[in-house]
């Protein structure tokens, strides 16, 4: 027990002599710097984002087919062409439509020369009724044959009138303004009708297409905003879903959803890029980069204690923004950190607000 004294004795005066200076008195522990700076208190939640990927498509699309038989004579566009509404794509050969055209014209006027005969008869036959020269039946059948004539007349008109209408078919037009995207046919090819001869996009209704998994379409509504990142442009574009398909792919197990873009005369078919969807808010805090101070490799915050002391705290980032990052572990909502720690500030300073007063460095 002597020894054990005796020992104990030995590192209180050690422990004496650490604590004063060269003239032997105790040297005094310096008072924490006070700075002055903003508090952040914790209440901005981090977003919910869902990120899929796109591409930009013409929201019309359409192949151009063609109604008659015949040869292509002359294709007036070729691949990447634009071409404006009504413009002239291609041209058949009409030569069976104006054989039809002249078939029609002559069966309208041999109805025709029929009706006309047709009516003087009848009329011939109205004046010998008058004079009892002829029968009832006999001036029945005048007029029976009259009518006969007059509908043979009024179908030899249609027939006409549809043969004029092929005359039409033959020369192929484009219904909007558009890019030709693809050419399926070349001059001298023979048709059928409903074959495909071209491709058009339009290049004023483009629209984002992306791909949302089922665990995610139902928390998409129609209008709802959508921020597209396309690899071909600098800078982000504002859209918003114009429409959900509700039929999902059975092997992907996702679901087309269709985004409106400004008009952009940069932008065309096919360009890649990225739709980032909110989906509300998370439970992880939401902090700007001017709060988080790297000290000794780490990563962290300098939280403010109910007596005004900063205290480093590591933090586990998430998500990083230009302007903030998301904290994934280690703060709570009640306290507070402080809005631009100075490269000087240490570990137990204290901090003044700055509405509170001057503080000094």
């Amino acid at each position: 027990m002597k020894g054990i004294a005796t020992s104990l004795l030995m590192a209180c005066g050690i422990v004496l002599l650490g604590c004063q200076g060269e003239s032997g008195n105790p040297v005094a522990v310096p008072e924490p710097h006070i700075y002055q700076s903003d508090l952040l208190p914790l209440d901005q939640a981090a977003p919910r984002q869902f990120i899929s990927t796109g591409s930009v498509v013409s929201d019309q699309r359409i192949e151009i087919s063609s109604r008659l038989s015949g040869y292509v004579r002359q294709l007036k566009v070729k691949e990447g062409d634009k071409v404006q509404a009504g413009a002239l794509l291609a041209q058949m050969d009409a030569a069976d439509v104006e054989g039809a055209i002249r078939q029609a014209q002559a069966a309208v006027s041999a109805a025709l020369a029929a009706q006309k005969d047709a009516q003087t008869d009848l009329q011939r036959f109205q004046k010998l009724y008058q004079q009892n020269s002829i029968s009832e039946s006999d001036l029945r059948k005048a007029q029976l044959r009259l009518d006969s004539t007059t509908e043979a007349h009024n179908q030899a008109q249609a027939e006409l009138g549809t043969a004029v209408a092929q005359r039409d078919y033959s020369s192929i037009r484009s219904p909007f303004a558009a890019s030709v995207v693809a050419l399926n046919v070349r001059a001298g090819d023979m048709l059928v009708p409903g074959e495909p001869i071209l491709t058009l996009e339009s290049n004023s209704a483009l629209i984002f297409e992306t791909f949302i998994p089922e665990q995610r379409v139902g928390l998409i509504d129609i209008g709802m905003p959508v921020q597209l990142q396309l690899d071909a442009l600098s800078h982000p574009l504002t859209g918003a879903v114009i429409r959900i398909v509700r039929s999902g792919d059975p092997v992907t197990r996702s679901y087309p959803v269709k985004i409106s873009v400004p008009e952009n005369a940069d932008l065309m078919p096919g360009m890649f890029g990225r739709a980032l969807f909110e989906l509300g808010q998370t439970d992880n805090i939401l902090l700007p980069r001017s709060a988080v101070v790297e000290r000794g490799g780490l990563k962290g915050v300098f939280v403010v204690d109910k007596d005004d002391l900063a205290h480093f705290r590591w933090l586990r980032l998430g998500r990083e923004w230009p302007a903030q990052v998301e904290v994934i572990a280690g703060l709570q909502q009640d306290e507070q950190v402080v809005a631009s720690p100075a490269a000087s500030l240490k570990e137990g300073d204290r901090i003044q607000p700055k509405d509170n007063g001057q503080g000094r460095e």
